[in-house]
């Protein structure tokens, strides 16, 4: 074959057109997994006016998640809506059993959450649809420290 041919040239173009397709042709993902967790909640010891989340990651891929600036009435209950996908994830805060007529009550929220992978890192989005606000935040399962984080409107 000629490199002045028109059949190289034809050649050439497929073989570059299939290394483009290959380099922008799309991954195959994950379905997202979807946990939904209870958030135990106390009395707040004073006025909770911020909204403040603390995140301690555990051993074994586990999270600590601690809540404050909640107001719930007597028998509510919070549920965590979790999902994941690849390092994607979100939280939303959502009312579990509502009741009506009831004056809120300052609560502080807490739960432990097992579907991490240990020695990850994910991009978290948290949003609370009790208190209308929301925070971003880089978590790596194996940091030592806590991450605490205002959430804001």
């Amino acid at each position: 074959m000629d490199i002045n041919s028109p059949e190289f040239f034809t050649l050439a173009f497929v073989l570059a057109m299939a290394l483009v397709a290959m380099l922008i042709g799309k991954r195959e993902k994950r379905p997202p997994s979807t946990h939904i967790v209870q958030l135990v909640t106390a009395d707040a010891d004073g006025d909770a006016d911020d909204d403040v989340l603390v995140i301690e990651p555990q051993d074994r891929g586990r999270v600590r998640l601690s809540r404050e600036g909640l107001s719930l009435a007597p028998e509510e209950t919070v549920n965590l809506v979790i999902t994941i996908q690849e390092d994607h994830c979100s939280i939303v805060e959502k009312k579990g059993v509502k009741r009506r007529g009831a004056p809120a009550m300052p609560v502080t929220g807490e739960a432990v959450l097992k579907c991490f992978k240990p020695g990850m890192s994910y991009r978290m989005r948290y949003e609370s649809q009790l208190t209308s606000t929301w925070a971003t935040f880089t978590l790596d399962t194996m940091s030592p420290t806590p991450i605490r984080i205002t959430l804001k409107y």
